[in-house]
């Protein structure tokens, strides 16, 4: 009876040091860290991806909205901003900005300023139930530098009461 006792102890015991050893796998993987501070009254997140393009079209407002496709060529930055929701039963509460812009695979320092920047189709949008300023737009002013392992962009507000102008990431 101790036979079979010690069995699934010992089991037990081995799936737990394999488990240990993904995680310090993982946690040795190359992160990016958002340098900049985000706004209290939001959650703030970055995005590289990898094999993506963004396909740029313009709606029946004329707003331009893009859709993600696979592109072994291109890489795309993501940064979001969303305001945390205190009732969350509430559908229409919530608040996001995001910043999303595409460079070639193979990038390394790059530089760009005010109408310039549109060679990577960087568009701001923000997401809300708020007439007249939900949607993206072409970012046409401001810039965009990576030197090193630094990536910085500053754009001006586009739209009235805007949190977000100015990010700093570490890749």
């Amino acid at each position: 009876m101790k036979k079979y006792i010690l069995l699934p102890i010992i089991g037990l015991i081995a799936s737990c040091c394999s488990t240990k050893t993904s995680q310090a796998t993982a946690s040795n993987s190359k992160k990016t860290k958002i340098e900049s501070s985000c706004p209290e009254k939001g959650i703030c997140s970055f995005e590289i991806l990898h094999n993506k393009s963004m396909n740029v079209k313009i709606d029946d407002t004329g707003k331009p909205y893009y859709e993600l496709e696979e592109n072994p060529d291109k890489v795309v930055f993501l940064y979001n901003y969303q305001e945390k929701i205190a009732d969350k039963t509430l559908k229409d509460a919530g608040y996001r900005e995001e910043i999303v812009f595409e460079v070639d695979k193979n990038y390394t320092d790059f530089s760009f300023s005010d109408k310039g920047i549109q060679s990577t189709k960087m568009l701001f949008g923000v997401f809300c139930y708020c007439k007249g300023k939900a949607g993206n737009y072409k970012v046409t002013k401001g810039s965009l530098i990576k030197k090193g392992s630094d990536l910085q962009i500053d754009i001006p507000p586009i739209v009235d009461n805007q949190i977000i102008t100015h990010i700093k990431i570490s890749l």
